[in-house]
């Protein structure tokens, strides 16, 4: 197994983390009266430190990823979605930060670690 093989299964197990977090804590947030995953309140500021190891892979990803493509060009063109997903972390976890829309940062969040974890599912799939 390469390094980016092991790079994509962590990151899609942790954005998978994320969405276990918005089932248990954020279920008001997508509409659910309950939630439809229990988990201790305890686990929550494990769920919240997430973020720190996610950008660390996603950046560890890029930096290998870059190396490999060599070609800004290139690079950008096939990684978008990758480089989008590590400069919207940080900004959406700022205004979590500061409590600012937290619902509407919860649905982004939501969809953004959704996407995320379809697209690194699919790239694992092809190899």
């Amino acid at each position: 197994m390469n390094i980016f093989a092991i790079l994509d299964l962590s990151i899609v197990a942790i954005a998978s983390l994320f969405l276990v977090d918005v089932l248990a804590y954020g279920h008001d947030i997508i509409g659910l009266s309950e939630p439809p995953i229990a988990i201790s309140p305890d686990w929550k500021p494990f769920f919240e430190f997430l973020i720190y190891p996610l950008i660390l892979l996603l950046i560890v990803d890029l930096y290998f990823k870059y190396r490999k493509t060599k070609d800004p060009k290139k690079f950008i063109k096939k990684y978008w979605i990758d480089i989008t997903m590590l400069i919207l972390i940080p900004i959406l976890s700022i205004f979590k930060f500061f409590k600012v829309g937290l619902s509407l940062i919860k649905k982004l969040k939501t969809a953004k670690m959704g996407t995320k974890v379809i697209h690194k599912s699919k790239k694992i799939s092809k190899k």
